[in-house]
């Protein structure tokens, strides 16, 4: 059973990284020349995946700077740094310090805006040390996620978006449980080009 859910996580794990490696490979010139570097970041704040069934365990709080890449009109890969806290008790707080690569596809687009799904993996970390059970007795980390949002234009180079993301956060090479949460995030992007 340990060896299943083993291959499980380097199934999850490995699913992401491919469409990472098959993004990277497109060419960057699919991308319209109006788009550069986007630059931004988010605030998140979320809870126990047991929220809305009875008091939760944990709640967590994030600030993710981020820079993004125009791959194509539809897709853009994101690079976004990962300073996250998860308040589960007082003897057993967890701090994550850690990178995402996420995946981000923007299939309806308007006039002020646009909706996205995104999905990503991370490593990251933590102070668990064996003191948060639910993610293993090491210092690493790993994170899927997969979430939804919108953008909202509000200048020519400046966005408003608003996302949920689904976050799993385990030991990546250890079998655990780890600690699932809903989060809701707001954030701010701004395009830079190069002259």
């Amino acid at each position: 059973m340990e060896e299943t859910m083993k291959t499980k996580k380097r199934s999850l794990i490995a699913i992401p990284v491919f469409l990472t490696v098959i993004g990277l490979s497109f060419s960057f010139s699919l991308a319209s020349e109006e788009n550069g570097l986007k630059w931004g970041g988010s605030i998140l704040n979320g809870w126990d995946v047991k929220f809305f069934h009875k008091q939760p365990n944990f709640k967590t709080l994030a600030l993710l700077p981020r820079v993004a890449l125009a791959l194509h009109k539809n897709w853009d890969l994101e690079l976004e740094g990962n300073f996250s806290y998860y308040g589960i008790s007082e003897r057993k707080n967890l701090y994550l310090l850690g990178g995402n690569t996420n995946i981000l596809f923007k299939p309806i687009h308007w006039k002020e805006g646009s909706l996205f799904l995104i999905g990503g993996v991370g490593l990251g970390y933590t102070n668990s040390n064996g003191r948060v059970k639910q993610v293993g007795d090491s210092h690493g980390a790993g994170l899927l996620q997969i979430g939804s949002g919108i953008y909202y234009f509000m200048d020519k180079n400046l966005w408003v978006r608003g996302e949920y993301r689904y976050i799993h956060i385990s030991d990546p090479f250890h079998s655990d449980p780890g600690l699932n949460s809903h989060n809701f995030l707001i954030g701010i992007s701004f395009l830079f080009q190069a002259i």
